[in-house]
Order: structure tokens, then C-alpha cells, then sequence
């Protein structure tokens, strides 16, 4: 948090309005990656509901307290004034009833919520998830709140197939899930249920696997179609997630011609 905080000051944007925003407001975006490895040492998964709630509710309420010790310290962000932060409310602009009602250590939050009336807040908004598929192999993790892809598998770029392992930790092998066979319902309710804790959109990005009996073990002849799609991305909407910033297809099997290896990916 202070980190970020000094790098606003230390960046001078292009254009005045840009400038301007980022002086009013100091906006900022604490990452997250390295889920899917959280989950496999401990032995969970994604439809571990109640753990991954309360995972990202401590990241969200750890977040904003250091924000509030921030104002104390430098002063609240310059429009704090009239904010819905100055009114008591918390995380996504939520009155303090939500948090009695879902948090699973409600005296923080209300203890949070009479801090930051009385001190402020440094930070207009705290949190951003966002995909980081690069840095995070980079960092030796799993990308953003996402599984990963496979356990192994070849990758096609421009000059080849290159086979990739993810970093994966050696003694959770086998608990990591993978995206190309895991329903991608699950990840729409796991996502779902940690935008709660986040204060801006996560880039959500699904992965819908075409082939058969993927995710109808009972029905093996059976595939994705684009009503299951469809009625995907409405629960996504239904259930809160604020943005699907990909979607992406395992095609069939049958359509991995030479020809077609670009657009098959």
C-alpha cells in the first residue's frame, strides 16, 4: 500500500485531466496471484466457497486499514470529503450492515468504518485484480485467481511449440485443478464470491472447453453448447462479477487441423 501510494507521486501523466484524477482521487490497485497455489497447499478447491471469502476478506480489510494508517499520517485522498467513505461505508461503497451480515469478523469492519469517518482514508480505490499472466511467471506463481491451464501442456507461439510446466508446488502436484477441464461455473462462483472483498472489477476470464464429456462425465457424448455458454455469462452477471475480460475456447479435437492451429489455441 505505501508503495503504491509513493509511485502516485512519483508519476506525472501526459495530460492534465489525467494529472488532475490522480491528485483528486489516488486511486490505486493492490494485485492478486497465486490462488490456484493457495488452494492446492491446503488441500482445497475452487468450490471452497467459505475459505476463499475468507481469504480475500482479510486482503480487503488488511488493504483498507493500512489506507486509513496512510491518512492518518499523510491525509486522507482530497475528495474524501462527501465520499461514501466519509458516510461509513466500506469496500464497493457497502453500508456496515452488509459486512455484519457476511464478514466473518464483523467488530473489524465496524471499528474500520468509525476509523476512517474520523481519520480518512489516502486511497479513493484499493484493489485490482487483474490477469497478470506474464508477471506471474515472472514471480514463480499461478496467474491472478485463476487455475492454471494444465498440468503441462504445449503452447504455440509464432516461432513454435514450446511445452510449458507450470511452477506449480512439487508437493501439491496433485491437487491443482485445471482450467480446461474445470467448470466454468465454478470459477464464475469463486469469482464471484471474492469481488465482495475487491473495490474494482476483476478482469474474470473464462475458458469453455468443447469437447465431449469434459464436464458431463454421465453423458459422455455430450458437449458445450451456446445456451451453456450464454447461461454462463448471465450467472456471471447475476451473481455480481463486474467484468469478463476473455473468453476462450479448448476447441473440439477434431477441428486441431494444421491450417486452423492459429485460431485453435
Amino acid at each position: 500500500m505505501r508503495l503504491l501510494d509513493n509511485t502516485i507521486d512519483l508519476t506525472h501523466p501526459p495530460f492534465e485531466t489525467s494529472q488532475t484524477h490522480k491528485e483528486k482521487y489516488r486511486t490505486i490497485g493492490v494485485g492478486v496471484m497465486g490462488l490456484a497455489d493457495w488452494l492446492a497447499k491446503r488441500q482445497l478447491s475452487y468450490g471452497d466457497l467459505p475459505e476463499i471469502s475468507q481469504l480475500f476478506e482479510n486482503i480487503g480489510y488488511y488493504c483498507t486499514q493500512a489506507s486509513m494508517e496512510l491518512a492518518k499520517e499523510r491525509g486522507a485522498y482530497p475528495a474524501f470529503s462527501g465520499s461514501e467513505w466519509s458516510q461509513g461505508k466500506l469496500i464497493g461503497a457497502k453500508p456496515v450492515e452488509w459486512f455484519e451480515q457476511h464478514a466473518q469478523d464483523k467488530e473489524r469492519w465496524l471499528q474500520l468504518s468509525l476509523d476512517i469517518k474520523e481519520h480518512g482514508i489516502r486511497n479513493s480505490h484499493i484493489t485490482a485484480i487483474a490477469p497478470n499472466t506474464s508477471s506471474s511467471l515472472v514471480q514463480g506463481c499461478t496467474a491472478s485467481v485463476l487455475p492454471a491451464y494444465s498440468r503441462f501442456f504445449y503452447d504455440k507461439w509464432a516461432k513454435g511449440v514450446v511445452p510449458i510446466a507450470p511452477p506449480f508446488i512439487k508437493e501439491c502436484f496433485c491437487f491443482y485443478q485445471e482450467n480446461k477441464t474445470l467448470e466454468p461455473k465454478k470459477i464464475v462462483q469463486a469469482v464471484a464470491t471474492i469481488q465482495q472483498w475487491i473495490d474494482t472489477g476483476i478482469s474474470l476470464e473464462l475458458l469453455f472447453n468443447l469437447n465431449q464429456g469434459v464436464y458431463f462425465p454421465k453423458q459422455p457424448e455430450r458437449s458445450l453448447k451456446a445456451k451453456d455458454i450464454f447461461e454462463t455469462l448471465v450467472m456471471a452477471w447475476q451473481k455480481g462479477c463486474k467484468a469478463i475480460y476473455y473468453v476462450r475456447l479448448v476447441q473440439r479435437d477434431s477441428f486441431q487441423e494444421e491450417s486452423c492451429t492459429s485460431c485453435a489455441n
